[in-house]
């Protein structure tokens, strides 16, 4: 039994999973950095040899495209449905940003990664990730139009707006507590009250 840089014990995985590998990855990158991560870190954490941690990644770059992946392929389906509803803008924006939330406090980690670190991504990971962030933004705004057009919400930039409410979402990596009292349920709603009270006429 040894102990990790966490102060954790662990012992020698038998069975070491690609989940294994980007968990923990994705703690030492938010605490390090990408740049300031090895692939022996890693393998350290999970008292493994580097070689092991290559039976389960192509390279530095495809595990960071594979964290950086993992919460847009979870949140982005659900928003893409929340928008084919037949709502009103304001209930889609209600629950995309209810989405959007539970997203970031439920995979604290990984999101943390993926708003630090995303421009540590080179092509042709980049290329595949980005679409994929710019659809998920575009679909906020259209949103907002919508409310803007029927009259749910006052006269603005829907593009700013969007910026706007996603960089308040998104600061929460900054000083949320997994172990904190507040319910991921409560900040969830919590944050889309604020964003519609935002938009509101």
């Amino acid at each position: 039994m040894t102990t990790n840089t966490w102060g954790e014990n662990i012992s020698k995985k038998v069975y070491l999973t690609s989940k294994d590998v980007l968990k923990a990855a994705a703690k030492l990158i938010r605490i390090h950095g990408y740049h300031g991560t090895s692939t022996q870190m890693i393998a350290d954490v999970l008292g493994v040899s580097k070689s092991t941690i290559f039976h389960h990644i192509k390279s530095k770059q495809d595990m960071l495209f594979q964290i950086l992946n993992e919460p847009m392929q979870k949140v982005y389906p659900n928003l893409q449905e929340i928008y084919s509803r037949q709502l009103s803008p304001a209930q889609k924006l209600e629950l995309a940003v209810t989405n959007h939330m539970l997203l970031l406090v439920d995979n604290i980690e990984v999101v943390a990664v993926l708003l630090q670190e995303r421009d540590c991504l080179k092509p042709p990971y980049s290329e595949i990730l980005e679409p994929v962030r710019e659809g998920y933004s575009q679909i906020f705004c259209r949103i907002i139009e919508d409310g803007v057009n029927n009259g749910d919400f006052r006269q603005t930039n829907p593009r700013i707006a969007t910026l706007a409410i996603l960089g308040m979402c998104n600061w929460l990596v900054q000083w949320y507590n997994p172990e904190g009292a507040i319910s991921s349920q409560s900040i969830a709603k919590t944050y889309a009250e604020y964003a519609l009270q935002l938009l509101r006429p």
